[in-house]
């Protein structure tokens, strides 16, 4: 496994309901359909994601954590149902009908009046009936436009690979972001630690900038690490890899140096703001006792996530094809 001043932070740790979610959690995918139509088992074990979840959500309870795993299910298989049903075929008209459909399955108020018409629509309308009964109107929203920008960011990345435009890195950067399902994860932390960052706190440069920073590790060494599957077998274009192999005219083994280099001042911001800038903001704010103890909350639950998935982007079967350049994994992680 790689090592970061994150993992010094944060101790990793398992959650002692990993065994249960291993034996149990895809009874779930499977009841809802979406295996094996977005995935053969081999292909499905690979991503390792029940050890992924565990990781991420040490604290969580058995309920709390078999939600979260059924999330990141619905994510992964909308994002290998895109290459199978609608990447292959170039068929952009059919993507989009499928994502714009997706919203009528996480209403703010009551509950949906549409049908579901297949295992996509029907696992995400379950999902949301379990996430949302205790949650604010503004978390809500919230989970249900980061839901939107992911499914959309499969389209995007449909419509590059269509026209065979690679974007430039800051269109990238900001898009990679989206097609993550980055904020996803920021309302899922909230969830999981039973809390709300403050709508004040959500808007304010420092935590936005937090929780973009908080997205770009991931994101950086996951196209580093996914780099031979999705360009070379998948004929992907969106990848940090290739956009700054095209945008800066340099080799693949070169790119993927950039992005490693790119990825580490990423990190050196996301601590500063965490420890420095945040604090401040507080004291700026004049936040109440129960506002910082939320975001702290919040923030800790971050914490132990990005230290997880680091750990499984090293580890797990579907990310062990040698990355460009051989690029150690101890390098990624330092």
């Amino acid at each position: 496994m790689s090592t970061s001043a994150l993992r010094a932070h944060y101790t990793w740790q398992g959650n002692s309901n990993v065994d249960l979610l291993n034996r149990s959690g895809d009874d779930w995918t499977y009841d809802m359909g979406l295996l094996p139509v977005a995935a053969d088992p081999e292909e499905w074990a690979a991503i390792g994601l029940a050890d992924c979840t565990a990781w991420c959500y040490p604290a969580a309870d058995k309920d709390e954590l078999f939600l979260a795993y059924h999330l990141y299910a619905w994510m992964f298989a909308l994002d290998l149902l895109f290459p199978r049903r609608f990447k292959a075929e170039r068929d952009l008209q059919g993507a989009r009908a499928l994502v714009d459909r997706l919203s009528l399955f996480m209403p703010l108020h009551g509950t949906s009046p549409a049908m579901p018409k297949h295992p996509i629509e029907r696992s995400l309308a379950d999902l949301w009936i379990r996430m949302t009964p205790t949650r604010s109107t503004d978390w809500k929203r919230n989970m249900r436009n980061a839901v939107l920008e992911y499914a959309d960011g499969q389209c995007w990345e449909l419509e590059c690979m269509r026209s065979g435009r690679i974007p430039d890195p800051a269109e990238y950067l900001v898009r990679r972001r989206g097609s993550f399902g980055g904020q996803v994860g920021i309302c899922l932390a909230e969830h999981v630690a039973a809390a709300e960052v403050p709508a004040r706190v959500r808007r304010s440069r420092p935590f936005r900038a937090l929780t973009d920073a908080w997205i770009d590790l991931q994101t950086l060494y996951n196209d580093v690490r996914s780099y031979r599957r999705e360009v070379e077998k998948e004929d992907e274009i969106c990848n940090f890899v290739l956009v700054f192999a095209r945008f800066l005219d340099i080799s693949i083994d070169e790119a993927a140096a950039v992005t490693t280099r790119l990825r580490t001042a990423r990190r050196s911001e996301y601590e500063h703001l965490e420890k420095t800038q945040l604090p401040d903001l507080c004291e700026q704010l004049q936040l109440n006792g129960n506002d910082r103890e939320q975001l702290s909350a919040v923030v800790e639950v971050m914490g132990y996530h990005l230290a997880a998935v680091d750990a499984w982007t090293t580890t797990a079967p579907r990310y062990q094809a040698p990355a460009p350049g051989d690029v150690p994994a101890t390098v990624l992680g330092s």
